[in-house]
């Protein structure tokens, strides 16, 4: 499990350098810690909400549901986001945050954050910074959903997931645990499980992934990257 502050200075310190004295700022934050099982709500849509939330242990996404009560994922977080610093300036949440698995998550008030960006340019500067990462995330998710095949697209969500998972440090054998469901995957897809079943065999046949249970393997992440037109980029994810 990360140690909370350090996941948060390192955070910062990914969209911009910090100094010790920033730092030191930092750690001062209380933090409180929470474990969630999987599938609870680590936040809910329209509430007010006083702080912000940071997944140290586990995999979590943001999702939004229609007045029907269907599902669409909408972004994915693994250890070391920070789930909602935009409730730092904003009091209502736009979205659920959902554990995918047994989760540990720290929470710190947003007024701390506040504070900082008012006091402190570069964490202000770091803060910005990653709201414009958001936003690129958000555009390219939007061109996944929106123009790319089924078969392209689920190529693209896999190796952004295998990237957050493995903060690009992928294993030599290639092998990854698969924590969502066909269901959820769909969701994030704009697909059925079964349609998201038929484009996984479709990625087996083609060798591009292996796929038995909750393992999913991996032969050649560049030929995976070229089938979802997937670049990093977009993502800027830092390393731990």
């Amino acid at each position: 499990m990360l140690n909370s502050h350090e996941a948060l200075i390192f955070q910062l310190s990914a969209q911009g350098e910090l100094s010790l004295d920033d730092q030191r700022a930092i750690l001062t934050i209380p933090m409180i810690s929470r474990s969630f099982a999987p599938r609870d709500f680590l936040g809910r849509e329209g509430k007010s909400v006083s702080k912000c939330a940071i997944l140290t242990q586990g995999f979590a996404v943001r999702q939004k549901l229609t007045s029907q009560g269907d599902r669409q994922i909408v972004s994915l977080h693994g250890p070391g986001d920070v789930l909602n610093f935009q409730n730092a300036f904003l009091e209502f949440s736009d979205y659920d945050l959902r554990s995918v698995e047994e989760c540990s998550v720290s929470f710190f008030d947003a007024s701390a954050i506040r504070s900082l960006a008012a006091e402190r340019p570069a964490v202000a500067h770091s803060l910005l910074v990653g709201a414009f990462i958001e936003a690129s995330t958000a555009r390219e998710w939007m061109l996944n959903l929106g123009r790319r095949s089924a078969r392209t697209r689920l190529a693209h969500f896999l190796c952004e997931y295998l990237d957050r998972i493995s903060l690009q440090r992928h294993p030599a054998d290639g092998k990854y645990e698969l924590r969502l469901t066909q269901e959820q995957i769909g969701d994030a897809t704009g697909m059925t499980a079964v349609h998201v079943n038929r484009m996984l065999k479709a990625l087996q046949t083609d060798n591009l992934i292996g796929h038995l249970g909750r393992i999913i393997s991996v032969p050649n992440i560049e030929a995976l990257m070229d089938a979802g037109e997937y670049s990093r980029r977009y993502l800027r994810l830092p390393y731990f």
